[in-house]
């Protein structure tokens, strides 16, 4: 696995140390992502809020955490993250975020205030 997502999947970084995320600034942090909106050559597409819960998922939330954290149902957040997977590609969460991160369309680095 490529060090480019730093320690927001480490088993250090527990998601009671990290700030809390609302809605507005993980989409910010999430829009801001070089390529956020399409790779080229690729065509992934993930839409703002989709960007929000795999970067929430980065951090090693819960579905039913993250529900809270955007005020929408747990069953809402599974759906969504059912839709990265199949955008993405992947099978699991640690898949997704960091395919999310590699193409750019979430920034954890920067987020993370890492170099």
């Amino acid at each position: 696995m490529d060090s480019s997502l730093g320690l927001a999947l480490s088993a250090n970084a527990s998601p009671a140390s990290l700030p809390a995320v609302s809605y507005e600034a993980g989409v910010a942090l999430a829009s801001n992502a070089k390529g956020s909106e399409e790779m080229p050559n690729l065509g992934v597409r993930l839409s703002a809020r989709e960007r929000t819960i795999v970067l929430l998922m980065g951090h090693g939330l819960t579905n039913k955490m993250i529900a809270r954290q955007l005020s929408i149902a747990p069953e809402t957040v599974k759906s969504h993250a059912k839709s990265i997977f199949w955008k993405l590609m992947v099978q699991t969460r640690a898949q997704a975020v960091y395919r999310a991160s590699a193409l750019g369309l979430i920034a954890m680095r920067r987020e993370l205030g890492l170099p």
